[in-house]
């Protein structure tokens, strides 16, 4: 079969710069697609990261805080675990502190690991333990600044390669209400049945390792001392 080469019609130059202008085009658009997905798979993961460790450590101080007081032994008569240590203003100006003491292994007898505190400090959030009671044996010495050692249950190193939650505010509030009568600041509730809650406040935040998008979360709990006979 003949084949007329003459009939035979390649790309033209035009042609071959449209085609690789369009091929352009569609190649940016899926990068940019792919960059955008990339961004926002980045940020959902270091939020639900974000919304797990604030929820587990906002589940652990709830926890111990509705167990403040409780002693198993009704019998003893010792009663340094009724006694609800209360809120202490830390170096960040505000009620940054808690301690508190419960029968945790629920021995009836008073140990210093009964005694628990949760404070705020560069930019972690830390439970402290190991307090002893005093000479009296009736009554901690117990606060936030004597008798405790703290261990970190967030983790933040600011030098790190990576992407560490900071906890930017942990906040307890105290309030007293007498039943049936206006609400107070603090644990100074006197007359009548006194109800004592605590409102905790957690603020974290993270940077995706992306862009540096700052993620922030706040979590906010109020929490009713079962257990408060204490100041």
């Amino acid at each position: 079969m003949y084949l007329d080469k003459s009939k035979i019609r390649g790309v033209t130059l035009i042609e071959l710069i449209i085609a690789m202008g369009l091929g352009t085009v569609v190649i940016a658009a899926v990068i940019t697609v792919f960059s955008t997905t990339v961004r926002y798979n980045s940020d959902n993961l270091q939020m639900i990261r974000l919304n797990q460790e604030l929820r587990g450590v906002m589940s652990l101080i709830s926890r111990d805080l509705r167990r403040a007081g409780y002693f198993n032994s009704a019998t003893i008569t010792s009663t340094y675990l009724d006694t609800f240590g209360g809120a202490d203003t830390g170096s960040y100006g505000f009620n940054d502190c808690i301690y508190f003491a419960y029968d945790i292994d629920a021995d009836g007898a008073t140990e210093d690991s009964d005694f628990i505190a949760y404070k705020l400090e560069a930019a972690e959030i830390k439970q402290g333990t190991g307090a002893s009671v005093n000479t009296s044996g009736s009554t901690p010495d117990f606060t936030c600044t004597t008798k405790v050692s703290w261990e970190s249950i967030t983790e933040y190193d600011a030098s790190a390669d990576r992407s560490d939650v900071q906890i930017t505010n942990l906040q307890f509030a105290p309030e007293c209400s007498i039943a049936g009568g206006a609400v107070s600041t603090g644990f100074t509730c006197t007359g009548g049945i006194a109800v004592r809650n605590i409102t905790v406040t957690i603020t974290g935040q993270v940077i995706t390792p992306v862009d540096n998008t700052v993620v922030t979360r706040t979590l906010t709990e109020t929490i009713k001392l079962r257990n408060d006979s204490g100041a």
